[in-house]
């Protein structure tokens, strides 16, 4: 069945208090279009008057009546609001390096769109509508990536701003709504989490098809296990093995196996597990940020009044990305050692380095052993926590004296990510040759659809033939990940039941 086009299918309305990460992943990476109703216009519009009527009141209002940093003390009329918005853009348009792909840019945008739609920045519906359009119109926008320490990701922001706005008179406080944002570092987090749900459920199926190539003992995921251990992520990913090795032969009894399995394959399920149930939490908090006040003054239509916040500060955002990526060390680092067992001859009882002899002394898949555990080393460092900060009194006369940097723990998840896909897509690869090596018949259900998956593009490698690159398999993945979806989609979410 065909995906429906982003033009067949609904627009994602914006509400401002219920963005969902597969929502944002939509219009990001699927280019679903955006709605917001006449109700959010409404609300924006109740929320701009309360800020109106404080400024014609005379109030010292940040960043509307005043300005912004260390300069707070200086007062800004009314006549001057243009003329500040342009420079409170420009002072803050120093990023530069990488530019952020267009998907978290349009990420960026949706975060955006749903903090003004919230009401809670004050500024006019127009703002709204300009981002809605720039989201429904596809506009490329470019936008560094390095600047941002966490308080607001003001330099990547004010690109945004400059490029939607530049030639648009901004009101009063508007200027700052704009850049007094972590819309980047949230989007940013919200896509590297749906990438860490996907691959750690991926991970799980290459390391049961890696089960049976090694001739794992299936005794672990035992409903009698299962049922020692009262963790939801444990049940969840022990009963996907048990559905995706179903009519495997290495659940036949009398089948040869170990005793005690090295604990890469023993504790499958609980380092799994223990992932998934780290998700869940930083999933939530990161949810719930996607959904709150990130700027500075704060306005409550329901209060009818506004108040000084620090809402700009991404700590629990940070924290949330820091638990996100330390989810996975375990699981890449257990993936590892089974690509490392199953191309040892003396651990898996199969030919050396999984090439039978040629004669030449070729070393088979150890090479691909080597560069797997490179690569894992790699995305184990991209774990480390940010939420440790980067203490400092030196800046807007010791105000700003602490930073979350969670666009840098956002980034290094997308990164970590990447990694971690070509981490699985090896032993993918890995798995495959010692289950074709060892004559593994029948294979799980859901393990012999990945066999045959991966023997589309990846050919048995024989005797005096190279072993095979990735890169190949990652297309293939890339290509038919409605095929892997739908693959993994079959496994038995117990947090449903």
């Amino acid at each position: 069945m065909t995906a429906a086009t982003s033009e067949e299918r609904q627009p994602v309305d914006i509400t401002g208090y219920d963005l969902t990460i597969d929502q944002l992943v939509a219009v990001a990476r699927a280019n679903a279009t955006v709605a917001i109703s006449d109700a959010v216009s409404q609300r924006m519009s109740d929320a701009r008057q309360i800020l109106t009527d404080a400024v014609e009141r005379g109030e010292r209002i940040y960043g509307a009546t005043t300005s912004v940093g260390p300069k707070t003390s200086a007062s800004i009329s009314q006549s001057g609001t243009a003329e500040f918005s342009r420079r409170l853009l420009q002072t803050h348009n120093v990023g530069h390096g990488p530019l952020a792909s267009q998907e978290v840019v349009r990420g960026t945008l949706l975060v955006l769109l749903n903090s003004f739609a919230s009401g809670r920045s004050g500024v006019r519906p127009v703002l709204a509508e300009k981002i809605v359009f720039a989201l429904n119109s596809n506009q490329k926008i470019d936008v560094h990536l390095w600047g941002s320490m966490g308080q607001s990701d003001m330099s990547s922001m004010s690109d945004i701003a400059l490029a939607l706005f530049d030639d648009f008179e901004l009101a009063v406080g508007e200027a700052l709504a704009l850049i007094n944002s972590s819309a980047i570092s949230t989007a940013m987090g919200m896509l590297a989490f749906a990438d860490f749900s996907k691959l750690l459920r991926l991970s799980t199926l290459v390391a049961g098809l890696s089960m049976e190539g090694y001739a794992a003992n299936p005794s672990f995921i035992s409903d009698i296990a299962l049922q020692s251990k009262p963790f939801l992520g444990l049940k969840k990913h022990g009963l996907a093995l048990q559905k995706y090795l179903k009519n495997s032969s290495i659940n036949h009894k009398g089948v040869p196996r170990n005793l005690q399995d090295p604990l890469c394959f023993r504790s499958l399920a609980l380092i799994h597990g223990a992932a998934d149930d780290s998700l869940s939490f930083a999933k939530q908090q990161i949810e719930q940020e996607a959904n709150a006040s990130q700027g500075n003054p704060v306005i409550s239509v329901e209060h009818q009044a506004m108040a000084a916040v620090a809402n700009f500060d991404m700590i629990t955002l940070c924290m949330a990305l820091d638990i996100m990526r330390l989810a996975l060390p375990p699981v890449v680092t257990s993936s590892t050692e089974r690509v490392a067992k199953m191309v040892d001859t003396t651990w898996s009882g199969l030919c050396i380095g999984l090439v039978e002899d040629d004669g030449i002394g070729a070393p088979g898949f150890n090479g691909i052993a080597l560069f797997h555990k490179s690569i894992t080393a790699e995305a184990r460092m991209l774990s480390a926590p940010m939420a440790h900060e980067l203490p400092s009194s030196s800046h807007s006369n010791g105000v700003m004296d602490r930073a979350s940097l969670a666009a840098l723990s956002a980034r290094r998840g997308l990164e970590m990510a990447t990694l971690c896909k070509s981490i699985f897509a090896i032993e993918l690869i890995v798995a495959a040759q010692a289950v074709e090596l060892r004559g593994t018949h029948p294979l799980g259900q859901g393990t012999k659809q990945l066999f045959d998956f991966v023997r589309q593009v990846i050919p048995f490698t024989s005797a005096g033939i190279a072993p095979p690159n990735a890169k190949k398999l990652l297309r293939h993945m890339d290509e038919n990940s409605d095929f892997l979806d739908t693959l993994l989609d079959a496994d038995t979410d117990t947090r449903q039941s």
